[in-house]
């Protein structure tokens, strides 16, 4: 018999998928339209409208729960059944980031070159001063910065490439894949008092020594993920009580001045909690709305990669054209465009994903013949 409610695995879908959508959402509306402080009109309509669309960081948070969740829970179950391999690891993890990145990077500059080309107004070159432009992006398409986030030294040695500003939080994703299973593995050397201790020790101290303080205690956002690992919550009301206060947590930033990691740190327990609270077992996705839910998901990430240099781009040709969509008052000719251009990123992005992101376990095949030889 079927069980009514969703499971954990598609509730994780859910969160993939619309937290990657609040990210394209929230730099979309950081350069279509003005800041809060600087439009005319303040109505409820549009004040729900910038609080919906300035919840990327948060979203980003979320990411960093769900894969905490994923990646440190199966390197743990995997050493408890003793199959844990560390070059099978690596090439998981590596065929995962770079059978996107690498296109998403090519693609970054391409698109930057073309709207520089285009660029009537500096928005490439800094002088529109976007809560998200901060910085001239013409400066940012050397083959340094290029390398720098191929490497995965983005927000280490340079800025992120170009106009992929959220390369940023990538970087994190990295250096994680490699802390944790070196914390973890160190665990099980001690207790079988074997000398590759030492070498976890001493990579432990490389990266402690190496990342940025921002990374290593962002780390800890990142472990909470394994909350559901360890914690299962049965009752039903937790679902609704943790949603109700997932939703509080996010309008309190709003209202209340929190320091910043600690927000982030107790949005991470709320939704680590609220994994939690859905049962771990395995639901058919084939049918309905699980179906739509499951392929959303899909390609979240490279949705995640390629949708800034996009968003800038398609905004710039739409100002060249039409002498709008930068930087605007609120109305139904921007909603129109709001939505037009999400439209049109979501449809790239699934695009690119056809033959990235889809192509995972093709890329990963390959990297083995290569490397496990």
């Amino acid at each position: 018999m079927q069980k009514a409610d969703i499971s954990r695995s598609n509730f994780i879908h859910l969160l993939r998928w619309t937290s990657a959508f609040l990210v394209v959402f929230s730099h979309l509306r950081s350069i279509l339209f003005k800041d809060f402080p600087l439009i005319t009109h303040k109505g409820y309509f549009t004040l729900f409208f910038y609080f919906f669309t300035g919840l990327g960081h948060q979203a980003v948070i979320v990411f960093f729960v769900l894969s905490g969740y994923l990646i440190a829970g199966s390197i743990i179950t995997q050493i408890r059944k003793g199959v844990f391999d560390v070059k099978n690891y690596a090439l998981s993890r590596a065929s995962r980031l770079y059978a996107v990145l690498i296109f998403a990077l090519l693609l970054t500059v391409v698109l930057d070159h073309v709207g520089i080309y285009f660029d009537k107004i500096g928005l490439y070159t800094g002088k529109l001063n976007a809560a998200t432009l901060g910085f001239s992006i013409s400066d940012r398409l050397s083959f340094s910065y290029f390398s720098s986030s191929l490497l995965m030294l983005q927000t280490i040695v340079l800025p992120p490439l170009g106009s992929n500003s959220p390369l940023w939080s990538l970087a994190n994703e990295f250096w994680y894949y490699i802390l944790f299973p070196c914390c973890a593995l160190l665990i099980v050397f001690i207790k079988v008092k074997s000398s590759y201790s030492l070498l976890c020790v001493f990579i432990l101290i490389l990266l402690g020594w190496f990342l940025p303080f921002n990374i290593e205690v962002y780390f800890l956002i990142w472990l909470i993920g394994l909350i559901p690992f360890y914690i299962s919550l049965k009752q039903t009301s937790f679902k609704f009580i943790l949603a109700i206060l997932f939703v509080v947590w996010l309008a309190l930033k709003k209202t209340v001045h929190i320091d910043n990691f600690l927000y982030d740190f107790f949005l991470g327990l709320i939704v680590a909690f609220w994994v939690a609270s859905f049962d771990n077992y395995n639901q058919l996705s084939n049918q309905g709305l699980l179906k739509i839910n499951e392929k959303l998901s899909s390609f979240s990430y490279s949705t995640y990669l390629v949708h800034f240099p996009i968003i800038m781009l398609t905004l710039t040709l739409i100002k060249n054209h039409f002498s709008t969509g930068i930087w605007i008052e609120p109305g139904l000719k921007g909603y129109f465009i709001f939505t037009c251009v999400f439209v049109f990123v979501v449809a790239c992005s699934y695009l690119v994903a056809t033959f990235t992101e889809f192509k995972t376990a093709r890329f990963r095949g390959y990297l083995k013949q290569i490397f496990l030889k």
